[in-house]
């Protein structure tokens, strides 16, 4: 079994909403995440999907675009990105998904020895290069809070915990915020996440390893629509 990992598909199939508006490099974004998912990923294989799925607004509006990740090859995990606002209560947005996507929301999963967690979090205000807003702290002190559940909820016999958060937990400079600080006891072998888009910064520089963990930024146009191997559990020094 292989875990790979691509956030910010921002599809859009039962809304109006092209991403091409940001740039040539998002025309057909639908047509090549298939393409390269399908070279890629098995039915075996899971896929890590940190956030901003879909452009809707309602759940039901969400239809089309959860029916598009549902049919590309794998189990998919999710977790809500701060343009999920079709995302309401667990149990709805259970009840609403297809068989081979499972949501995270103060839980957990696992698969054979892999042991996954997530959260949305949001901004650090450690992080953040602008003042953060009493709102935004306020946000982040809850999302904290769900992340530490998320936590809690990994099974302990696991031998690979994987975190994914659709907000960065790192500062591009390797400065580590305050989820980063709350997890260092979890023993996180590798921590996907995603939220910021290709422009006029380089973000190779969330691409390290700090501790024992290895951080990775996993955005859709960042990887060239292509999902990212994580881990194999028939290599696992991959």
């Amino acid at each position: 079994m292989k875990v790979f990992a691509l956030s910010d598909l921002h599809l859009s199939f039962g809304s109006d909403k092209p991403m091409d508006i940001f740039g040539a490099h998002w025309e057909d974004h639908p047509v090549r995440i298939r393409e390269a998912w399908e070279r890629s990923v098995s039915a075996d294989d899971v896929v890590l999907v940190p956030g901003d799925i879909s452009w809707a607004m309602k759940l039901h509006e969400a239809g089309a675009d959860l029916s598009f990740v549902h049919a590309l090859p794998g189990t998919k995990v999710i977790v809500k990105g701060n343009h999920d606002y079709w995302w309401t209560t667990l149990s709805k947005v259970r009840q609403a998904l297809p068989p081979s996507i499972i949501p995270l929301q103060n839980t957990a999963v696992r698969f054979k020895e892999v042991g996954i967690a997530g959260s949305r979090l949001w901004i650090d205000p450690d992080l953040s290069l602008e003042d953060a807003t009493e709102e935004d702290r306020k946000i982040f002190h809850r999302e904290l809070g769900r992340f530490s559940l998320s936590l809690a909820a990994m099974p302990h016999d696991v031998k690979v915990r994987i975190i994914m958060t659709h907000f960065p937990p790192i500062a591009l400079d390797g400065r580590v915020g305050r989820a980063v600080q709350a997890a260092t006891d979890f023993g996180c072998h590798t921590w996907v996440f995603g939220h910021m888009h290709l422009g006029t910064m380089d973000y190779d520089g969330f691409n390290r390893t700090i501790g024992s963990t290895r951080y990775e930024f996993v955005s859709a146009d960042y990887l060239e629509f292509r999902p990212k191997l994580i881990y194999d559990t028939d290599n696992p020094r991959s």
